[in-house]
């Protein structure tokens, strides 16, 4: 089976095949736009429960486990956690900012958690451009210098950023700085709200000029570059919009459950209840497998002349709390992309 028809199989059926666990929100780096409530509080989850979890979640055929943050490798059971989900299998997935990952952390990670790839943040082709953001001065150096360790040790790593109005103007080049690593760098054009509704990181959005520049990039590196989610590169079929509560859950700290790490809302807590019987019988993930099929139906309307809709429930959800309204960032960029087609069919 190839792997789109499983995903679609997964969609369809209601099959849990992706879990992303935000192990804590400590993180070694204070970026701007960090989208983590901080200021949550709760029981964490521990290394009992997370390996109860580990086997629950292995137990229902989820194939993908994506470990994240904050920095997931502030968490002080990150290895045990790490390891076991080896051994039981998972494809795994590690989110990080690279700010940790010196050589002999990388010979480690390989060695004992093995993971599919690692997801690492890239703020910027410059240390002045990339530490703004972060907030931490050398964290560009650093990153630069773990990048080639994580390179000689064989780890698959792949360079995310999310546009922002303070580095647009190095998107040319932080697509040069990935090619000249041989890695891919997957640009997020929304900057979103934090997960307590604080809109701050929105005040350094991307221009209209850095957003166009980004469709004339997609079309030109990948013609048919479209919408991303954890776990899930692109849409797979016509019946849901995205795997979001059909697919995925995402699992904060304090045992919190979610449809996905982009939309809070919450399905229950680990602490009260197993994640088979939150992914059973769910009356709010029954509601939202319904809403992507709506939200589907919504965007096939917008991308009827084949330029992508690049449309996230979560986003919409935290906008106006319903998951299927589509909001003005998106069809903003679909206008973008229609003038990033026109540029490409008539340059200059």
């Amino acid at each position: 089976m190839e792997l789109n028809d499983l995903v679609s199989r997964t969609w369809e059926e209601n099959i849990l095949f992706n879990v992303l666990l935000e192990l804590t929100y400590q993180c070694n780096l204070d970026c701007f736009f960090c989208y983590n409530d901080r200021s949550l509080q709760g029981k964490p989850l521990g290394l009992k429960r997370y390996q109860e979890l580990l086997h629950e979640l292995a137990g229902m055929g989820v194939l993908n486990l994506i470990l994240s943050g904050g920095e997931p490798l502030a968490h002080p059971d990150f290895w045990n956690i790490g390891a076991l989900a080896r051994e039981l299998g998972f494809v795994i997935r590690i989110k990080s900012n690279g700010h940790a990952l010196r050589p002999d952390v990388a010979r480690r990670l390989k060695d004992e958690v093995a993971p599919f790839i690692i997801d690492i943040s890239l703020h910027g082709a410059s240390a002045a451009v990339h530490d703004r953001q972060t907030r931490v001065p050398g964290s560009f150096k650093r990153l630069m210098q773990n990048l080639e360790g994580l390179r000689e040790q064989g780890l698959r790593v792949k360079l995310n950023a999310t546009l922002t109005s303070w580095n647009e103007h190095q998107l040319d080049a932080m697509h040069e700085l990935a090619d000249n690593l041989g890695l891919l760098l997957q640009v997020d054009p929304q900057v979103t709200p934090r997960d307590d509704g604080d809109r701050t990181p929105q005040t350094i959005r991307a221009s209209d000029a850095g957003l166009q520049r980004l469709e004339e990039l997609l079309r030109k590196r990948n013609p048919q570059a479209g919408p991303s989610c954890d776990g899930m590169e692109s849409s797979t079929g016509d019946a849901k919009h995205c795997g979001t509560g059909s697919s995925s859950l995402a699992i904060d700290p304090y045992g919190n459950v979610y449809p996905c790490v982009a939309l809070r809302r919450s399905l229950g807590n680990l602490h009260e209840q197993s994640v088979c019987d939150i992914w059973h019988g769910n009356p709010v993930l029954e509601e939202l497998r319904g809403a992507m099929r709506e939200v589907a139906r919504q965007v096939r309307v917008l991308e009827k002349n084949g330029n992508p809709v690049r449309f996230c429930p979560g986003q919409a959800h935290n906008l106006s709390g319903n998951p299927a309204q589509i909001y003005p960032a998106a069809t903003q960029t679909l206008s973008l992309s229609i003038k990033a087609n026109q540029n490409s069919r008539h340059p200059g």
